[in-house]
């Protein structure tokens, strides 16, 4: 007696070479803090060869912070924070004052400077003739 498979409602279990091997969880969290306890000793021992190293160059300790750090000027070089300079505010205004305004760029051959706006309509005008 044969049976088409395909009408067949009964579920039949998969072959051993397919079975689910399953997940291992008591493995995987071994292996996990494993991996920690060798991450943590590595850590410690690297801090304690850092440790070691700095007190064998400076015996001492640290260098002192120079007097000169968070004065305005070190030497001849100007040293003010960027937080403090305002070129970029004024640049921006006297960029925004000249093309806001009409002005001469040239007196002596006539040439002025005019608002961007007017410049823009002007030019759109002209290319549409």
């Amino acid at each position: 007696m044969t049976r088409d498979p395909s009408h067949s409602t009964e579920q039949l279990p998969p072959p051993d070479a397919q079975q689910d091997p399953g997940i291992h969880v008591g493995k995987i969290v071994g292996v996990a803090l494993g991996a920690m306890l060798v991450f943590a000793a590595g850590t410690y021992w690297s801090s304690r060869i850092y440790a070691n190293r700095s007190r064998e160059l400076q015996p001492g300790g640290p260098d002192p912070i120079p007097r000169e750090i968070g004065q305005g000027e070190i030497g001849i070089v100007d040293q003010a924070p960027f937080e403090v300079t305002r070129y970029l505010q004024t640049y921006r205004k006297s960029s925004a004052r000249r093309l806001g305004t009409w002005g001469w760029v040239d007196r002596k051959q006539g040439i002025v400077h005019m608002p961007i706006d007017q410049a823009m309509d002007l030019v759109v005008k002209e290319a549409g003739k």
